[in-house]
């Protein structure tokens, strides 16, 4: 016991504060995407997704000539996760793309692109082209930037469906363009940003929640929140339900958790602000609903402009959800505990860009996860992205200042090592688009630190928490199918590590495999594996939330191969 001691504080006499965090460095200096052309709202925020497949992503973002004099209007960049041009990309349109999503349309096994334009709706493949029965006119006739674009499997039959809407109307097309039955349906007002999709009662059917907002006599008002089913028939009898008079959710999407062993605890997240004279915002609304319209909890607040979306995490891991937003134009940025109350050290203040909503990821060695997100300064020109603690503390290497005004931020393993990055677009003078690309050395990626959505890895738009599409890799797949020379077990990384590590091996032939957790007196605590396995390469990710401090061994018997490693867990 003295030398595992020994161990550990000789662990902590070198590696210093590294253990408490890291700092990003560059994965890529930055790159110039585009030089006429600038991140254009929600479609230029950075869309990770796999075209492929291949465990190694791509990086979507469109680009718009403000003043409209290049040609084409419109660029859309596909990145490879090194920053190069995806192939045959990027493509120029003569139209504003206001969003996009990304998803296997066509049921090929590769990924489309979705894209909603101002007056059409396009789905191209990896390679450029339109998918048969597309693009499609879906138009109002409407200018207003801000329209939106979702996919997800209504009807449980591994099609994808495309949710759009225009003004006072919310449709519904099929995989091959055509509009589903029971579809469009009239709404009150105007739809603009993402519903929050997903099947709430438990029936194997996805149901689309609304936010909406009408305008009578120059005022915004009557706003509502309607749950449609996979048909278009209206949820139940109590939807729509209206908000208090002059509120709405001007920029905000609803947001949904689903529990899925009790329809009971499934709830709504409700954003809206107060008009207060036709152009200025008062208080705002917060509110949490359950899938039949009960207020669970409401709360008012008055900071200034309007709360954006709310995200949900776990940030201290009490196994209770909290919530965050900012505020239109990034005003303030606000954490809340599970009942929408604020947790102290927030609101933080700053500037930033009103379609950025903030993320949530685990970006140290701590047990906690971090809040992230993007400010700037249109009048200095120049912007940050910050990372903070649950308690709104900044990290150590908090403020990153990226070239130009940051447009948003996005969270994924980019290149497949198990490392998380970080992503985000910039413009500098109106009219140039960077490209930039962190990496966080030895914190590992993994789907129950980086809880969906955020908007950039929610690539259905479904502002569902803990939603993860079907062809999201999850648990242990093989990053690599090319057959290794030999076996081999790899050492964890991070090592010491708290609360999670990942595990390396290879598999040189298909065979039955067990990778198992062991204490120092040998009694088996996790079996990770233990399952028949094709040859290739494998990551898993380790929790040891519910362990104390100390040396543990992981052991891989696969056939004649066995190996055993050691871990040390520091909390």
């Amino acid at each position: 016991m003295n030398k595992i001691i020994t161990l550990i504080l000789l662990i902590i006499f070198i590696t210093g504060s590294d253990i408490i965090s890291q700092t990003p460095y560059n994965y890529i200096d930055p790159i110039k995407i585009d030089t006429p052309r600038s991140p254009f709202r929600k479609a230029g925020i950075p869309l990770i997704t796999d075209l492929e497949k291949d465990g190694m992503k791509e990086i979507i973002v469109f680009t718009v000539d403000y003043n409209a004099a290049a040609i084409p209007l419109c660029n859309l960049h596909v990145s490879n996760y090194d920053g190069s041009n995806y192939p045959n990309f990027p493509i120029g349109m003569q139209d504003y793309a206001l969003d996009i999503a990304s998803g296997d349309i066509n049921g090929n096994g590769y990924l489309d692109i979705a894209i909603r334009f101002t007056h059409r709706i396009d789905v191209i493949d990896r390679f450029g082209n339109s998918l048969p029965g597309f693009p499609l006119n879906y138009s109002d006739g409407d200018e207003n930037p801000v329209k939106f674009i979702s996919i997800y499997d209504l009807d449980n039959d591994n099609k994808l469906e495309i949710i759009v809407s225009k003004n006072r109307e919310i449709c519904v097309f099929n995989f091959d363009g055509s509009i589903r039955s029971g579809w469009p349906r009239s709404i009150s007002g105007t739809s603009k940003y993402n519903p929050a999709i997903g099947d709430i009662d438990g029936d194997g059917f996805g149901e689309i929640i609304l936010n909406s907002f009408g305008n009578y006599n120059s005022t915004v008002d009557s706003a509502a929140i309607t749950i449609f089913r996979h048909n278009g028939i209206l949820f139940n009898e109590n939807w729509p339900i209206m908000l208090d008079s002059n509120y709405h959710s001007w920029s905000s999407s609803p947001s949904l958790y689903i529990n899925k062993n009790n329809p009971d605890l499934t709830f709504i997240l409700i954003a809206a602000g107060r008009l207060i004279d036709g152009s200025s915002f008062g208080n705002h609304l917060l509110m949490k609903l359950n899938i039949n319209g009960k207020v669970l909890d409401k709360k008012y607040y008055s900071d200034y402009m309007n709360f954006g979306t709310l995200v949900m995490g776990d940030l201290d891991r009490d196994n209770i959800l909290e919530f965050v937003s900012g505020t239109q134009y990034g005003i303030t940025l606000s954490a809340f505990k599970n009942s929408l109350t604020k947790i102290e050290g927030w609101p933080r203040f700053g500037v930033g860009e009103q379609e950025a909503t903030a993320v949530i990821g685990k970006l140290t060695f701590a047990n906690e996860l971090n809040i992230i997100n993007n400010r700037w300064s249109a009048d200095q020109g120049f912007g940050f992205i910050q990372s903070y603690t649950k308690d709104g503390i900044d990290l150590p290497w908090s403020p990153l200042r990226p070239i130009g005004l940051v447009k948003a931020v996005s969270l994924a393993d980019l290149n497949n090592d198990g490392n998380v990055e970080m992503i985000s677009t910039s413009t500098k003078t109106l009219n140039e688009t960077y490209l930039h690309i962190w990496t966080i050395p030895g914190i590992p990626y993994t789907h129950e630190d980086f809880p969906w959505p955020q908007y950039g890895h929610d690539r259905y738009r479904t502002n569902q928490f803990g939603f993860i599409p079907p062809d999201e890799p999850v648990g242990i797949q093989p990053y690599s199918t090319t057959v290794p020379e030999k076996f081999s077990l790899s050492q964890n990384y991070p090592n010491p590590f708290n609360p999670s590590t990942v595990i390396n091996y290879e598999l040189r032939v298909t065979g039955f495999t067990k990778l198992i957790v062991y204490d120092v007196l040998g009694h088996e605590l996790a079996t990770l594996v233990n399952e028949k396995q094709i040859a290739g390469s494998y990551r898993i990710s380790f929790d040891g939330s519910n362990l104390s401090s100390g040396v543990y061994f992981y052991k891989l018997d696969a056939g004649e191969f066995s190996e055993t490693k050691r871990m040390i867990l520091l909390k």
